[in-house]
């Protein structure tokens, strides 16, 4: 269990605290209003995927999707429990279909092709699965619903063992409504090397199989998926690679950005008192990527997944939510130090991670809500959430953060009426916290 250090904070918490309330009284807040307890501890509720009708499913490590109905937030209920079919691994993702009655869900484990299947939403019947690439991390839906995205991870599978390549499988849903009988179409497209693009990591290792990543093939770790609201492109996070995919969904051509480095000041020693007076410079390493809906940039949360050239371990990862231009890929802004300040003001702060990645920001959701864009990301050391103002993509500010489950992994808005909601798969308690944007 991670369990975040408070004692020691006291003073620098009255301090951090008083300046994130002064900063803006009026600002959006968020309020926890109930809670979804999967019954199955560290191994449920990791990938949270809701519907505009109040629909959700959540996949669950135990080998289970929990199909969720939200039109009453404050009183989550579990409509059905549908149980997957595990012979190619684990549930890693699920992604409900925007219009259809089914929803997808990938399978697999390290070094080994995994499986994608689609389920029936509402009498959990197995409607089909194909084979894709190696350890499918993630799937998403396009807005359309015509297409999918897996992003195969292809992580290490033991030190000195890399994996495999990463990949990304394309499934085409167009025929696909889940009532007439069809065949799930996947095409497997594999990724060239990433070698010599400015901006993409250098002196890394992979932090399972502590080899260098050296950004060929055989390194390449696909991790999160999000698309442009006309469902032409797809953009992918590289996490270990520090890069980002655009993907044409038409042509099938591909341009990659490397994201470069971070420069804020971060608390990179663990000594129970929050200090941020070290200069951190590191790779971002995005895990969660979200797109702005006008498809003018696209935001990252920049996790970190790797240690450094000797294998060690050391401060990883950006530790900030970065925004970029969307069809160039130039940097535009990120958040600083600003997420480890929320959390240590809060009291959520864990300083065990300080010579680490920090409150790791994981998952991420966009959404425009009263005239302003709002961002909400998990931060998975932290066990909290965070709202962060991009109304000025320029200048990203968090402007709340408040605690939920233990290990938050992703989180999605949805609206009920006119009100806000965010919620957030919580995979070490294996729980999903329901919390309302309050103006």
């Amino acid at each position: 269990m991670r369990t975040p250090h408070r004692i020691a904070l006291a003073v620098t918490t009255l301090l951090l605290s008083a300046g994130l309330s002064a900063a803006n009284p009026n600002a959006p807040h968020l309020v926890l209003r109930s809670t979804y307890n999967t019954g199955l501890g560290a191994s449920g509720a990791e990938v949270i995927s809701i519907r505009h009708d109040g629909i959700a499913a959540v996949s669950n490590v135990a080998g289970s999707v929990d199909i969720l109905d939200l039109s009453n937030p404050l009183e989550p209920e579990l409509l059905r429990r549908v149980v997957v079919d595990t012979t190619a691994g684990t549930p890693n993702s699920v992604a409900l279909h925007p219009h259809h009655d089914y929803f997808l869900v990938v399978t697999g484990t390290a070094g080994n092709p995994g499986a994608v299947a689609a389920y029936r939403i509402s009498d959990g019947a197995l409607l089909d699965s194909a084979a894709v690439g190696i350890q499918p991390d993630s799937v998403a839906i396009a807005p359309n619903g015509q297409y999918a995205v897996v992003a195969n991870e292809a992580e290490g599978t033991g030190i000195g063992a890399n994996g495999g390549a990463g990949s990304l499988s394309i499934v085409s849903l167009t025929s696909f409504n889940g009532v007439v009988p069809r065949q799930l179409v996947v095409t497997t497209l594999a990724l060239s090397s990433l070698a010599g693009i400015p901006g993409v990591s250098s002196g890394r290792t992979d932090d399972a199989a502590r080899l260098p990543i050296d950004n060929t093939p055989a390194t390449l770790e696909p991790e999160g998926v999000a698309f442009t609201g006309d469902s032409r492109f797809a953009y992918v996070t590289l996490q270990e690679n520090n890069a980002v995919i655009r993907l044409n969904l038409r042509t099938l051509e591909m341009d990659v950005v490397g994201l470069g480095q971070v420069s804020h000041l971060a608390d990179v020693t663990v000594n129970g008192v929050y200090q941020p007076v070290s200069t951190l410079i590191a790779f971002r390493e995005p895990d969660g990527i979200v797109l702005d809906q006008t498809g003018r940039f696209f935001v990252t949360a920049d996790e970190g997944d790797t240690r450094t050239a000797t294998g060690s371990g050391g401060p990883r990862g950006g530790r900030t939510v970065s925004v970029f231009d969307a069809r160039t890929g130039a940097f535009v802004a990120d958040t600083g130090s600003q997420l480890d300040d929320a959390a240590a003001a809060a009291g959520l702060y864990d300083d065990l991670r300080s010579n680490r990645g920090g409150s790791e920001p994981e998952g991420l959701d966009l959404t425009q809500h009263r005239g302003e864009t709002l961002v909400a990301v998990a931060l998975e050391r932290a066990n909290a959430v965070a709202l962060i103002d991009l109304t000025n993509p320029a200048a990203p500010t968090v402007i709340d953060i408040t605690p939920v489950g233990i290990g938050p992994e992703t989180v999605k808005f949805f609206r009920r009426g006119s009100r806000l909601f965010v919620a957030s798969a919580n995979e070490v308690s294996g729980t999903v916290s329901i919390l309302e944007v309050v103006f």
